[in-house]
C-alpha cells in the first residue's frame, strides 16, 4: 500500500484546526484511536486512505497536509457567546463556515490588488457608550428604509430584501450551515475591503435570520467583528440586541401600526403581538420585548408573553390532539388555505405557525386530516400536496 510522506505534526495540526480530540478526530475518520494516535507521533507510516480521509473528512486541502511546517492562518474570531457563565467550544462545522469565510476573504483582497473589486465600502461607526436602540433607530433612518416599505414586503422576501439593503452597503452576506446551538451567525473584519457576516443556515425561521442579520451588522459598526448567540450577559451582545431591535422595530414604524401610542403602558392582546410581528416580519417575543422596552407595556410583560408560548408548546406536547381542536375551530378550508400557501412558497413556516398556532411538526398532520376531511364528500384537496 502506498505510504504519503505526511509530517506527523500536520497531522496533529488538522485535527486541532478543526477543533477535535483524538477521541473525536477517530470516529470522524474511521480510525481507530490508538492508530491514530501512532500517525501523530510518527510511529506508524500514512497509507493513501487514511490521507483521502484526513483530507475530505477534515475539510483540509490535500496540498496543506503536503507542507513542511502547518500554514499560518488568520486566529479565530472573538467569541462572544456565553452558555451558563463558560466559554463555549467552537464546533467542528462552525470551524468550517469561518474558514469559508477567511477563504472568501482572500479571494476578496486578491481581487482587490488586482484592481478589480468594488470600492472600499465606508461602513458607519457606532459606539458602546450609545443608547442602542436609538442607534439603531438612526441607521434605520440613515438608510432610508420606511416603515411603509418594510410592511409591503411579502413576509417570504423580507429576509431577502434586508439582505440586499445590507450587501447595498458594501458587505459580504453569506449563508452557511452550522449548529445552530453553538453560533447564530458571526462576522470577520480582517480589512475595510472585506466586511463579512456570515448567518446559519440552518436557522428555519426567518424573522430569526433577519434579526440575526441586523444584531451581525451592528457588531461590523461597532467594529467588534466575532461569534454571536444574542446573550444579553456580554455587553457587546446586549447592545447589537437593542441595536437590531431599534432598527427592525423603530418607534416611527410603531406609530404607524399601533392602533394608540399610550401615555401609559398597556396589557396587550397577545393575538394582537402575534400580528404585529408577522407585520413587521420579526419574532413575537423580539416585539413583546420591544414594547416593554419602550414602556408601551407594562413590566413583566414580555415574561408573561413567552410564558404564553411555553403553554402552547406544552399543550401541544401533551396527550391532546391539538391538530384536531384547531381542525374543529378554524375549519377545514382554513387550514387547507393556509397550507396551500406554505407549500407553494408563499408564506414561510414561522408565518403559518401563527395562522394556525401550531408548530410545523403538527403540518404533515394538518395536511393529512385536510385530505381525509375532503375525501368524505368526494372531493380531492390537490392545493395541499406536496
Amino acid at each position: 500500500m502506498a505510504v504519503i510522506a505526511v509530517k506527523p505534526a500536520l497531522i496533529v495540526w488538522a485535527r486541532e484546526h478543526r477543533g477535535l480530540t483524538r477521541s473525536e478526530a477517530a470516529v470522524k475518520l474511521s480510525i481507530p484511536e490508538p492508530d491514530l494516535l501512532a500517525l501523530e507521533q510518527g510511529k506508524k507510516p500514512l497509507n493513501l486512505t487514511q490521507f483521502k480521509k484526513i483530507s475530505d473528512r477534515l475539510r483540509v486541502p490535500r496540498a496543506t497536509l503536503l507542507r513542511q511546517t502547518p500554514p499560518n492562518i488568520p486566529p479565530m474570531p472573538t467569541d462572544f457567546r456565553t452558555i451558563d457563565g463558560r466559554r463555549p467550544r467552537i464546533d467542528f462545522d462552525t470551524r468550517i463556515a469561518i474558514s469559508y469565510a477567511q477563504t472568501i476573504n482572500a479571494n476578496i483582497l486578491e481581487l482587490v490588488e488586482a484592481g478589480a473589486a468594488p470600492p472600499t465600502p465606508v461602513l458607519a461607526r457606532v459606539s458602546l457608550t450609545e443608547n442602542a436602540s436609538e442607534a439603531g433607530e438612526r441607521e434605520r433612518e440613515r438608510l432610508g428604509i420606511s416603515p411603509a416599505t418594510q410592511f409591503a414586503w411579502p413576509f417570504k422576501d423580507a429576509a431577502n430584501n434586508w439582505r440586499s439593503v445590507i450587501e447595498n452597503l458594501g458587505v459580504f452576506v453569506l449563508l452557511q450551515k452550522f449548529d445552530l446551538e453553538d453560533c447564530r451567525g458571526f462576522t470577520t473584519y480582517e480589512n475595510p475591503n472585506s466586511p463579512i457576516i456570515v448567518l446559519n443556515k440552518n436557522e428555519p425561521h426567518e424573522p430569526a435570520r433577519i434579526f440575526t442579520l441586523v444584531h451581525e451588522y451592528c457588531h461590523l459598526l461597532l467594529r467588534q467583528p466575532g461569534l454571536s448567540d444574542h446573550n444579553d450577559r456580554n455587553p457587546v451582545e446586549a447592545f447589537c440586541n437593542r441595536f437590531a431591535a431599534g432598527f427592525l422595530m423603530p418607534r416611527a414604524a410603531l406609530r404607524a401600526a399601533l392602533p394608540t401610542w399610550p401615555n401609559q403602558p398597556i396589557e396587550w392582546e397577545f393575538e394582537d403581538i402575534r400580528n404585529w410581528a408577522r407585520r413587521f416580519k420579526v419574532s413575537q417575543q423580539a416585539f413583546a420585548l420591544r414594547l416593554e422596552e419602550l414602556n408601551l407595556a407594562p413590566a413583566g410583560y414580555y415574561a408573561r408573553f413567552v410564558a404564553s408560548q411555553q403553554e402552547i408548546t406544552l399543550r401541544e406536547q401533551s396527550g391532546g390532539d391539538h391538530v384536531a381542536t384547531q381542525m374543529s375551530e378554524m375549519g377545514a378550508r382554513y387550514l387547507q388555505t393556509v397550507m396551500s400557501a406554505t407549500d407553494a412558497g408563499q408564506i414561510g413556516q414561522v408565518e403559518a405557525t401563527d395562522m394556525l398556532q401550531l408548530s410545523p411538526q403538527h403540518f404533515d398532520r394538518v395536511r393529512e386530516q385536510v385530505a381525509r376531511r375532503f375525501s368524505r364528500i368526494g372531493a380531492i384537496p390537490s392545493v395541499v400536496s406536496h
